[in-house]
């Protein structure tokens, strides 16, 4: 191995962005080369270099996947919500969950999911919502969730943390065990805000008062 991915901040770089694009997309060499935009020559050789390392495989149709040590390598942290309208305490939330581990992966709930949750219909769409969280800096990658099991994303992830938020319905205990029956180790934390009455179901009451007067 050569110096270039020696450097843990950029092997880390290299295997978080890999497991992005299997999980978002389509993780073939050129979306890699794209994603990493070090340049065609010096991303290739850092590719082939993960390669060599047993981080990586490359299959004959040209997709990359990360190998068990590869995906060991780094630590990945999980976190989900509808993020119907996006506040300070999502924002918040976010940022401390992203500093538990070296990339973080957000589950947007299904419109679906949603109604069947709360019994009303979001303000905005399940697309629409997926691509704002995907475009906030602490976000590493984020899918849409499943309609039938919330676990089913949890299975899809493998993460090593669990971050919920501190008014999730979600139990730690109930979590840990599903978990251990799918031969997952996951740790599960639930993390504190500084804007506890913040909510998108308030705000979206405060709307629609707003409408009224």
């Amino acid at each position: 191995m050569t110096e270039l991915f020696t450097s843990d901040t950029l092997k880390k770089k290299v295997l978080c962005t890999l497991f992005s694009l299997s999980l978002e997309g389509s993780p073939t060499q050129q979306n890699m080369l794209a994603s990493l935009g070090l340049g065609p020559e010096l991303g290739k050789a850092i590719l082939e270099e993960a390669i060599r390392g047993s981080f990586a495989t490359l299959s004959d149709h040209d997709q990359l996947r990360l190998t068990e040590d590869g995906r060991s390598s780094i630590k990945v942290v999980m976190a989900g919500g509808v993020f119907d309208i996006l506040h300070p305490g999502h924002i918040h939330t976010l940022v401390k969950a992203r500093a538990l581990g070296d990339m973080l992966v957000v589950s947007v709930a299904r419109d679906k999911t949603v109604v069947k949750m709360r019994g009303n219909p979001v303000v905005h769409d399940e697309s629409t919502r997926l691509t704002l969280v995907k475009s906030l800096r602490s976000v590493d990658a984020a899918i849409l969730g499943s309609e039938n099991d919330i676990f089913e994303s949890v299975e899809r992830i493998r993460p090593d943390i669990i971050a919920l938020g501190y008014d999730q319905s979600h139990s730690e205990s109930s979590l840990l065990a599903q978990g251990s029956a799918k031969g997952l180790k996951l740790l599960v934390t639930r993390l504190d805000s500084p804007f506890p009455n913040l909510k998108s179901t308030n705000l979206k009451k405060n709307q629609e008062l707003m409408k009224s007067l």
